[in-house]
Order: structure tokens, then C-alpha cells, then sequence
């Protein structure tokens, strides 16, 4: 009996090592040593077990004031990576802690090692947003660093963000359109609307109203064998960035896909209208979506399941499942 007793216990002990191994690994981590890391982000990864080679990379960039692993939860977007089987980027900014977001915080940032005193991707500063510098360039990094580690399929990396992760993403997509096949810009700004701090608060509220032509100009994308294709979300009540930019995103993707400026088809996705923009081909290679009296978050469908995430800090029900359209519009997923 005392031997049954002791192998019971050494099988409990390896049941529940299993069972830590387990949750460890469906877990987020921290990675270093991706880089030169010029703009001296953190760089976070979930990548679901037994992910096949040639997956798809996933690029999250959050909001200000949001955690990256927090808000890949929160959004839907760590749980559709299980079913879609595909990896998870999450790159985070680095902030002050919340005690001292509304202090005299030049020399409080040094000392926490900040770049942005509300933890905001720098989608304004020069030195940020120019191609092979700053923040782009640390995200550009992070995505060599996750192709290479976990074999991943360079020709299927996405990007996604809300807010400044949004104007972030618009970044992106213009600074290394070769890289993305896809992006998404929830309640975000277009590429080049900013260069200053006063120009980014102006863009955020009222937005700026300006041609097609000029946003193709201001985004000043690089000659790419092809251009990703593009989702812009956006809240109609939103008051901290002016739903004016949804249209100004649509009027600069457009012009840089040459596609005309009325909508190929509309109809509605859930409570939400969404506009399809199709080049001659039908390919889909721009949609819009605005969802009715709907702030400034990015939108769950609480009612859709675990798979859809969680209420959290600027994740908010909308009745329509945001993570999981996204992932839809870049073909990870089947209708």
C-alpha cells in the first residue's frame, strides 16, 4: 500500500508539472535580444503550442495607458490565435507608472526609463517614424526576431492597433509596406498627419481635412512589389479621436491603392456599416467600418463567447466581434 501511496504521489507531481508546463506555455512572454532596439520598446510573444512552420504573425500594438499582453487578451486576439494557429507580436511602450501620469514628468521618465509618459507608441516624433529608426525600427526588429525563432511564414505578417497602436499601424503599413500583408487601424490617425506634439492633439481633434492626394504624398510609402490590404475601424461617438479620420484613412489608402473613392459594395456587418473598397479583380483590398454610438475603444461582442476577449480598460461591447472580423478580412480564418 505504501508503494502504491508513493507512486500515486510521483504520478500527482507529474500530472501537475504537466499541467504548469501547460499553462506556462499558453501563456505571453518576454523576449530580448531582438535587436539594436532604437526605440527601446518591450517585446512580448504568444505563440499557441505545436504552431506549425509558416504560420502568420499577428503584430499588436495597444493604446496608451493599455498593457500589450492585457490587451491581446482583453481583444479576442490571444484566443483567436489558438483557433487560427497563428502567432501573436505584441510590442509595449514603455510608460510611467500610473501614480505619476500627471506630474512634472520630463525627468520622472528618465528615471522609469520612459518614452511616452502614458505608455503611447510616438507616432509623432521624427525620430520614430522614419523608416529603419526609433520605434519602427524596434518593431521591424521584433518581427525579424519572430520570424526567425519560430519559423514563420514571412509573407503573412499583419498588424493591428488601437489609438496611437492605430496611428502606429498606419505607420507602419507606409514606412514597410513589402513587409505586411495586411493591417488594421482601430480609432486611429493616417500616416503623416503629425510631426509635433501640438500637429498630433490637432490631428486627433478636429483631424485634418485634406485630399486624397496629399494623404498618398504625406504617407510617402516606399515602391513595393504590393500594398497591404487595409481595415479602418472606427466608433461614431468617439470624442478623443475625431471620427473625421476614419474618412481621411479611407481617402489615403485609396490613393495609394488607386481605387476609386466610392465604396465597390456596402452592407452591414452586425449593428456596424461596413464600406468595401475591391480593385478590378474584386479582390478586397480596403474596408470601413463605423460602428453607431460607439466611443473611443476597441469593440468585443460579449454575447460571441470567450473567443471574443473581455471588457477592459478601452475594450468595450459593440455587438460586433472586431478581433475576429479583422482576422476574417485577412483570410486567417474561414466565415
Amino acid at each position: 500500500m505504501a508503494t502504491l501511496r508513493i507512486c500515486g504521489l510521483v504520478l500527482a507531481i507529474a500530472l501537475a508539472a504537466m499541467v504548469a508546463a501547460e499553462a506556462r506555455a499558453a501563456e505571453p512572454r518576454e523576449e530580448s535580444g531582438f535587436g539594436s532596439n532604437p526605440g527601446n520598446l518591450r517585446m512580448f510573444s504568444y505563440v499557441p503550442e505545436g504552431l506549425p512552420a509558416s504560420a502568420p504573425l499577428v503584430v499588436l500594438l495597444h493604446g496608451c495607458k493599455q498593457k500589450a499582453a492585457t490587451f491581446a487578451r482583453d481583444t479576442g486576439f490571444m484566443a483567436l490565435a489558438d483557433v487560427g494557429r497563428f502567432a501573436l507580436l505584441m510590442p509595449e511602450q514603455k510608460g510611467l507608472p500610473p501614480l505619476w501620469y500627471d506630474t512634472a514628468w520630463p525627468g520622472l521618465m528618465i528615471f522609469f526609463g520612459a518614452n511616452n509618459p502614458n505608455a503611447c507608441f510616438n507616432w509623432f516624433e521624427p525620430g520614430d517614424i522614419a523608416r529603419d529608426q526609433g520605434e519602427a525600427l524596434s518593431i521591424r526588429q521584433m518581427i525579424d526576431a519572430m520570424i526567425a525563432r519560430h519559423a514563420l511564414d514571412p509573407a503573412r505578417v499583419y498588424i493591428a492597433g488601437l489609438s496611437a497602436g492605430g496611428a502606429m499601424t498606419a505607420v507602419m503599413l507606409s514606412l514597410y509596406p513589402e513587409r505586411f500583408a495586411g493591417g488594421a487601424i482601430v480609432a486611429g490617425i493616417p500616416a503623416g498627419c503629425a510631426d509635433t506634439v501640438s500637429e498630433a492633439f490637432r490631428c486627433m481633434k478636429p483631424g485634418l481635412d485634406l485630399t486624397p492626394e496629399e494623404w498618398k504624398r504625406r504617407a510617402n510609402v516606399a515602391v513595393a512589389p504590393r500594398l497591404p490590404s487595409v481595415a479602418i475601424w472606427h466608433g461614431d461617438a468617439d470624442q478623443t479621436v475625431a471620427v473625421r479620420n476614419r474618412q481621411e484613412l479611407v481617402d489615403q489608402w485609396t490613393a495609394l491603392h488607386g481605387l476609386l473613392a466610392t465604396p465597390t459594395r456596402s452592407d452591414m456587418l452586425g449593428p456596424a456599416r461596413r464600406d468595401i473598397f475591391a480593385d478590378a479583380g474584386d479582390a478586397k483590398r480596403l474596408e470601413s467600418v463605423t460602428i453607431p454610438n460607439f466611443a473611443h475603444a476597441f469593440p468585443i461582442a460579449e454575447e460571441a463567447g470567450e473567443s471574443c476577449g473581455k471588457r477592459g480598460d478601452y475594450v468595450l461591447p459593440a455587438g460586433i466581434c472586431g478581433a475576429r472580423e479583422i482576422v476574417r478580412f485577412w483570410g486567417l480564418i474561414g466565415n
